[in-house]
Order: structure tokens, then C-alpha cells, then sequence
């Protein structure tokens, strides 16, 4: 069973990832000197220290379709993608600064009426979903069921390859049941590697977060691994802030990074009305 407190480290861990990521995006990791494990800012994006990027914005987005609707609302759901998109609510300034080719693409084509835009080529498979389902499992956390399949229909809004599917449910099952968390080690990871060099991927993303989950036993040193990878570190923070989160919980991310956090107060408030939104007979 997910607590509130992991629920709330799930939501939090996605920003507190991207935001000690974000500075490190599209770096080589032979070419980052130090270790990266302070909340700097920086990089390509400019951001300031505790400035989360698309991966924790989209998350939010879908939070409050959730909490506006009372339900899950694909209509919603990718109404605010749009107006995200366009306009950078959700996000941490007003106009979208970054952004994935494939999710963009999805949402020039996509509307309330048809939501599911996502490529089902497998060039599509890249990481822009696998980000952001925080706010879906939270919501969900007493029907894993529910919760991989609505994991899935939202991703398909945006990326629709067979890998996709495959990871988001693996992903999902995984945060939803804790069957393994004991041993630190994904079951999927055991028995499928991705591509080497394949960066950017679902595969290699998924694969990233769960090898700095096993080889460091708390939040801080996973998240602090993930992000030196360098690369896509924002989201691969960010998916590997999730996974800790669920499995350490809030209580356990370290406050020096917390207090930089923006919108932290909002984030946990967030996470919070999630977990209590649906009743327990649902």
C-alpha cells in the first residue's frame, strides 16, 4: 500500500529530480567535473536553483484535471497539455521552455474530442510520459488496476509505441505493488536491456532510474547518481525521484533541497488532495 507520505514523496521526488537534473541536461557525464548534488540552477535552460522543467509541469497539469474533475478526465487532461503548451500554466514561467519533439507533435494534433495522439512508430518511444504519471498512481493507490491502465490511456495521448506500453505498465506495477522493493531491483530490468546508447528512450530512462535505485540505498544518493549521469538528467531525475519517493517518502528528501524547491508548499498540497480524492470503495 502507498502512505501519504510516499504518495507525497512520489509528487515532490518528480520536481526535486527535474530540478537537480535540469542544470546537467545534454551533458556528457565525462565532461561533469564535480559531483552534482546542490540545487545550483543553470544549464541550458537557464533555470534558477529549484526551477523544475516540462517532466514535474506536465505532472501537474494532469494533477489538476484529476482534482477539478473529480475523476479521470481524458478530455481534461489533455485540454491543460494544450493550454500548457501554449501558455505555460502548470509550469514555472509563462511560456513553455522546454519541451519533447514527440510530445509536441501529439498535441498540435490532438483535441478534447481525440486525445490520444501519440505515434505508435517505434521512434516514438521516448521518455515524455513515463515523467509525469506521479499524480496517476497517487490518485489510485488503492487500485492498481486502474492505476496502470489510466497510466496507459494518458501516455498514448503523447507517445504511443509498444515500448511505451510496455514500460509505463511495468513502471506502474511496479510503484503501485512494492513487491520487490526489498531488493531494490526491477523485474523488467532483470530480464530486458535496453539498447546501449539509446538515450532519451523509455527503455533507457526506466533502465537508468531503477540501476541508481539499486546500487544506493536513500533518496538523496539514487537522485544525486541519476542526475551526474548527465544527458537527459532532468527526466531521468525525475523518474528516479518518483521511485524513491514511493519507495523512501517525503520525509525522507533532504530539506536543503526541499527549501529551494518552487512551489513546494503547492506541490505537496497537490499530492495531498490526490491521495484523498477518491473514496476508499473505489
Amino acid at each position: 500500500m502507498i502512505t501519504e507520505d510516499q504518495a507525497i514523496g512520489m509528487l515532490v521526488g518528480t520536481a526535486i529530480g527535474d530540478a537537480l537534473g535540469a542544470p546537467l541536461e545534454f551533458i556528457e557525464p565525462e565532461d561533469i567535473r564535480d559531483v552534482h548534488e546542490e540545487m545550483t540552477g543553470g544549464g541550458v535552460h537557464d533555470t534558477a536553483p529549484g526551477e523544475w522543467t516540462d517532466d514535474t509541469a506536465m505532472a501537474m497539469a494532469i494533477a489538476d484535471a484529476y482534482i477539478t474533475q473529480g475523476k479521470f478526465d481524458p478530455a481534461a487532461i489533455m485540454l491543460n497539455f494544450k493550454v500548457w503548451k501554449d501558455t505555460g500554466l502548470y509550469g514555472t514561467r509563462e511560456y513553455v521552455f522546454d519541451i519533447g519533439n514527440t510530445t509536441s507533435a501529439a498535441l498540435v494534433e490532438a483535441n478534447v474530442y481525440t486525445p490520444y495522439a501519440g505515434s505508435s512508430s517505434p521512434k516514438a518511444s521516448g521518455n515524455g510520459s513515463i515523467m509525469r504519471v506521479a499524480p496517476i498512481m497517487i490518485v489510485n493507490h488503492r487500485n492498481s488496476v486502474r492505476a496502470i491502465g489510466e497510466a496507459v490511456a494518458v501516455s498514448l495521448m503523447t507517445h504511443g509505441s509498444r515500448d511505451t506500453v510496455h514500460y509505463i505498465s511495468a513502471f506502474v506495477a511496479e510503484c503501485m505493488e512494492g513487491f520487490h522493493f526489498s531488493s531494490n531491483q526491477s523485474l523488467l530490468l532483470k530480464t530486458r536491456m535496453p539498447p546501449h546508447g539509446i538515450r532519451g528512450t523509455i527503455m533507457w530512462t526506466y533502465t537508468q532510474a531503477w540501476r541508481s535505485i539499486s546500487l544506493n540505498g536513500n533518496f538523496e544518493d539514487a537522485v544525486i547518481h541519476a542526475v551526474n549521469r548527465g544527458n537527459d538528467a532532468d527526466t531521468v531525475g525525475a523518474v528516479t525521484g518518483m521511485l524513491a519517493g514511493r519507495m523512501f517518502g517525503y520525509s525522507k528528501i533532504p530539506k536543503r533541497w526541499l527549501d529551494k524547491l518552487h512551489q513546494h508548499d503547492h506541490i505537496v498540497d497537490t499530492a495531498k488532495q490526490l491521495y484523498n480524492l477518491y473514496p476508499p470503495t473505489l
